[in-house]
């Protein structure tokens, strides 16, 4: 759960970092693709929440991780791409 959680968030500060995305709007698409991997822990890996018993795990592993490289990967890509 946490290395595909990371790599979401990877994914996720990309799009907000290449299409110049700002403020709220990227908060919100941040906090949606983590939604986004609660769900698919939850109601789409079968194996993955047949195996856990603790439903807080769905969406507390890898939180902090996922919200601080997120943000990093989106400031970072933001100011390469358009403060060039």
């Amino acid at each position: 759960m946490y290395y595909i959680r990371v790599a979401f968030a990877f994914l996720a500060g990309l799009i907000c970092g290449i299409l110049n995305v700002v403020g709220v709007l990227g908060l919100a698409i941040g906090i949606g693709v983590f939604i986004l991997t609660y769900l698919l822990f939850r109601y789409g890996i079968k194996s993955i929440s047949e195996s856990i018993k603790d439903t807080r795990k769905f969406y507390m592993t890898g939180i902090f991780s996922y919200f601080l490289i997120w943000y990093v990967i989106w400031v970072l890509f933001f100011n390469l791409i358009w403060m060039a």
